[in-house]
C-alpha cells in the first residue's frame, strides 16, 4: 500500500470513530431529551427601563412537563439572572436593571434528574429608555 492509501485509510478510521464517538451520545441525548417537554416561547414585550414586563411560555403536548422550570435572563453585556419559577407556573414577571437588547431562555427539569435538562429557543426583548425612567 502507498504512502497515500495509508493515510487515507487512516484518515477513514479517524473519521469513522468520531462519527461513532460523537453520533451515540447525542443520539441518547436526544431520546433522554424527548421524554421532557420543551417551552415554547411567547413573543417578549418591549419594556421599558424601571418597570416589568411579563414573560410567558408554554410546554403541551404527550412529553412529561417536568419538575419545574428555571428561567435566564441575559443582559446586553453577557451576565445573566438565573431564577426558579415557583412550581405549577409558566410564566415570569421580571424588571430588568439594563437599556438594550436583551435574550431569554426557559429550561425544564427531569422530575427524577435522570434525564439531560430541555431549553427553549432563546427569545429576545428590547428594554428602552423613557422620560420617567430619567434617561
Amino acid at each position: 500500500m502507498t504512502n497515500t492509501g495509508v493515510s487515507t485509510l487512516v484518515f477513514l478510521i479517524f473519521e469513522l470513530s468520531v462519527i461513532g464517538a460523537s453520533g451515540s451520545p447525542s443520539l441518547a441525548l436526544e431520546q433522554g431529551a424527548s421524554q421532557v417537554c420543551r417551552p415554547n416561547l411567547s413573543p417578549s414585550p418591549t419594556i421599558e427601563l424601571g418597570r416589568a414586563g411579563v414573560f410567558t411560555w408554554s410546554c403541551s403536548g404527550e412529553n412529561e412537563k417536568g419538575k419545574g422550570f428555571y428561567i435566564v435572563f441575559i443582559r446586553p453585556s453577557g451576565t445573566y439572572v438565573l431564577l426558579k419559577v415557583p412550581q405549577g407556573r409558566t410564566s415570569f414577571e421580571f424588571a430588568p436593571d439594563a437599556a438594550g437588547l436583551w435574550r431569554w431562555i426557559v429550561i425544564n427539569t427531569d422530575p427524577d434528574r435522570t434525564k439531560p435538562d430541555v431549553e427553549s429557543q432563546p427569545g429576545h426583548f428590547q428594554v428602552v429608555f423613557t422620560q420617567e425612567s430619567g434617561h
